[in-house]
């Protein structure tokens, strides 16, 4: 019997299509497949506003046969010199010093199913810390054009290259199960694309907090649900136009468990909140936090080139009326372009702005409203194993980032300046990072390297006056493809 095991496996392996995949939402990979959009070579109607980790936008498997799939192995490293910095890098910490993220891989389908086992190991030599995430993993059917499933993989939604106000790469992955679209839908109105999620939330209360500028806080670490759905459409009218909305909100764990109410109000409440203060005037006692953001992007095929705008609120409007005379109440908004300047069939320059504002408005002299992603009723506030689920620039701040990059197939370089103010409401001294960067990007075989190497100099720094400083970020991907 042993002797015909590997025999038999051998005929299994045999008879299976194996080849490589890759992921969509890392460093080397990300941009690629949203610049063959704005040069005419990729599917218009893909928003890129509904992404999970997976590489290809909507999967082009045939279902009818068996497959194995080899992921690329990630090797991820990053260090920090003096301060903690850095993200939209899924598991790994702001933190200062040396890290480590591995992650192997294995897709398979069957039929209508597919599964995925991705997990990711990390290590930080800053506090000993190290810890398996089920990282990119999942399990799902394919029901047409609907996919339904349970996942651990990153989200992004919201049309934000840089940043996303609601879901992003920034935290490690929750689980989470899903019903959502695998291809644009086709209406009399145009294409729909969509994801509803509901998912558990974690927290370490033996790490510091993000979104506490990474202090230690003694809070109530019990975990959370979470309800968040994304919607996208393209108006069949205007080509290029995507609009859409997403909205989150979540609540501890027990105090849904305990709550006496029909599926619908207790695990997907999201579908059916009211949108106004006063349709639903007892929602404050709930102990529960939501967030919300519609968004617009647009883009113009003959210019090579996108805009886009997601505008976000944290908090109620009293009714039509409050949201009209303050829009700027619980706000905040990401605003940017990309354009491609191609010089060959293979080479274009691609230059790209990005403005993320996340500080009260003056608004606040009027009505208070707190930073983005804190609220009291969720002492963690929009988290994931301690990191924001969202903009991982931090909460109160404001981004400004600028880059221009050489790009010929798979290899670039790239340079870009940013500048983050650091919640400057209330604060007497203000705490401001400029820095400059160098993002270079090449092949050798089957190995794709990116890397990014960011020299910061902070001014009071942690709002203390006269404390100006230094910092060296630097980030190496190498991503082994199995082909």
């Amino acid at each position: 019997m042993r002797k015909l095991f590997p025999l038999s496996l051998f005929l299994i392996l045999t008879s299976v299509n194996i080849h490589g995949q890759s992921y969509r939402l890392e460093s080397v990979n990300q941009n690629q497949i949203r610049n063959q959009q704005l040069l005419g070579e990729l599917d218009s109607s893909i928003s890129f506003a509904v992404q999970s980790n997976t590489m290809i936008p909507y999967s082009t498997t045939s279902w009818k046969k068996t497959s194995i799939n080899l992921l690329p192995f990630i090797l991820t490293q990053q260090f920090n010199i003096s301060k903690p910095y850095g993200w939209n890098d899924g598991a790994m910490m702001q933190t200062k010093g040396y890290q480590v993220l591995a992650r192997p891989g294995v897709n398979m389908s069957v039929g209508i199913f597919e599964a995925q086992a991705a997990p990711e190991i990390l290590y930080s030599n800053n506090q000993a810390y190290s810890k398996i995430f089920p990282g990119q993993s999942f399990f799902k059917a394919y029901l047409g054009p609907i996919s339904v499933g349970l996942s651990s993989e990153n989200l992004w939604w919201g049309p934000g290259i840089n940043s996303s106000l609601l879901m992003s790469n920034n935290a490690p992955g929750f689980i989470h199960a899903f019903i959502g679209t695998n291809k644009p839908i086709k209406t009399p109105i145009g294409n729909i694309e969509f994801n509803l999620v509901g998912a558990r939330l974690n927290s370490n209360k033996n790490l510091p907090y993000e979104n506490n500028y990474n202090q230690f806080r003694n809070i109530n670490d019990d975990w959370r649900y979470l309800n968040s759905y994304v919607i996208s459409w393209q108006p069949k009218w205007v080509k290029g136009l995507f609009l859409g909305m997403t909205r989150s909100l979540q609540q501890y764990g027990e105090a849904v468990q305990n709550q006496q109410s029909g599926f619908i109000s207790k695990y997907l409440p999201v579908v059916g909140l009211a949108v106004q203060k006063k349709n639903n005037v007892g929602d404050d006692t709930l102990g529960r936090d939501q967030l919300a953001s519609f968004f617009l992007r647009w883009v113009l095929l003959k210019s090579n080139a996108e805009f886009y705008i997601e505008y976000g609120k944290n908090d109620y409007g009293i009714n039509i009326r409050d949201y009209l005379l303050a829009p700027s109440h619980s706000y905040a908004y990401t605003v940017g372009f990309r354009k491609l300047i191609p010089k060959t069939a293979s080479q274009y320059i691609q230059v790209e702005t990005e403005l993320t504002q996340m500080s009260q408005s003056p608004d606040y002299l009027v009505r208070e409203a707190g930073n983005w992603y804190v609220h009291w009723q969720i002492y963690q506030g929009y988290t994931q194993n301690n990191q924001i689920m969202g903009a991982g620039a931090g909460f109160g701040a404001n981004v400004q980032t600028a880059s221009a990059t050489w790009i010929n197939g798979e290899i670039r370089n790239g340079f870009l300046i940013q500048r983050i103010e650091r919640d400057p409401v209330y604060k007497a001294n203000k705490w401001t990072d400029f820095s400059i960067g160098w993002m270079p990007q090449w092949k050798y075989k089957n190995m794709l390297l990116g890397a990014k190497v960011q020299l910061i100099r902070s001014n009071n720094y942690a709002w203390e006056k006269g404390n100006h400083s230094f910092n060296l970020h630097s980030r190496l991907m190498v991503q082994y493809n199995f082909k």
